[in-house]
């Protein structure tokens, strides 16, 4: 089981981050977003400041839970990550 690299929390989805809007700003893109997702962005803006490991090279960033949940809530199937309702 996955778990949250900064809390330990189990409540954790998976997701791709991708570049909105050409602008250099990134948003989280949590798998299960329904096809035709009426949204101006493809999922929450990653706030400042993001990280990255010069060992192994894992990359992360956050964003607001309440956000993302919100987010999840609107736009994804019923049951993203963990097939744990958010």
């Amino acid at each position: 089981m996955t778990v949250c690299l900064q809390c330990k929390s189990q409540r954790v989805i998976r997701g791709e981050i991708v570049e909105f809007e050409g602008a250099g700003a990134a948003v989280f893109r949590p798998d299960g977003l329904r096809t035709f997702a009426l949204t101006l962005a493809p999922g929450p803006l990653l706030e400042p400041p993001g990280f990255a490991c010069l060992d192994c090279g894992l990359v992360w960033g956050a964003t607001s839970p309440k956000k993302l949940t919100t987010f999840i809530r609107k736009h994804c199937k019923e049951s993203v990550g963990n097939n744990e309702k958010v």
